[in-house]
């Protein structure tokens, strides 16, 4: 019965090898980890804005706002966030501690990002504060990628009349 025993064990060792290599193997196109995720976000971001800033017909005088509107969308990189192997030798309380840095450095940007959005608002004419908002208007359908239900106004397409 030995020998059935080591010829077993084999089989699994060796079943089990090949099921964590050929893991990556079976991946979908779709599974391509972070960095594709949130290349794709940045990609989505970057046509709503184009988008979005067609659809205002800018004035020369507006563009400043609008630049300043972008910069401070985009969220710096904030100091201790990805390194896991830092993170793994806090304790708790410490990793609590760095976690309510990290929030309140993002809740710091985004206050800088609301004052820049309210300062290009208030640039906006009564007709493109209206497009802007058409645009910004609630959920746009969340995980399952149905649109969300919108009033009959903001059923046309944005900058249409």
């Amino acid at each position: 019965m030995k020998p059935y025993r080591k010829i077993a064990q084999s089989l699994l060792l060796v079943a089990g090898l090949g099921a964590m290599a050929s893991a990556p193997a079976m991946a979908g196109p779709d599974c391509g980890g972070m960095g594709s995720h949130r290349e794709h976000h940045e990609k989505m971001m970057e046509q709503h804005h184009k988008q979005l800033h067609d659809a205002l017909k800018l004035t020369p005088e507006q563009e400043p706002g609008w630049n300043k509107l972008m910069e401070s969308e985009h969220h710096k990189p904030l100091v201790g966030v990805g390194k896991q192997e830092d993170w793994a030798k806090l304790k708790t309380p410490e990793r609590a501690e760095k976690m309510l840095d990290l929030s309140k450095a993002r809740q710091t940007q985004m206050e800088e990002h609301v004052e820049a959005l309210k300062a290009f608002y208030a640039q906006l004419k009564p007709e493109q504060q209206k497009v802007f908002d058409d645009f910004h208007m609630g959920p746009r359908g969340g995980m399952r990628g149905k649109p969300a239900p919108r009033t009959r106004d903001a059923a046309k397409a944005p900058g249409q009349s």
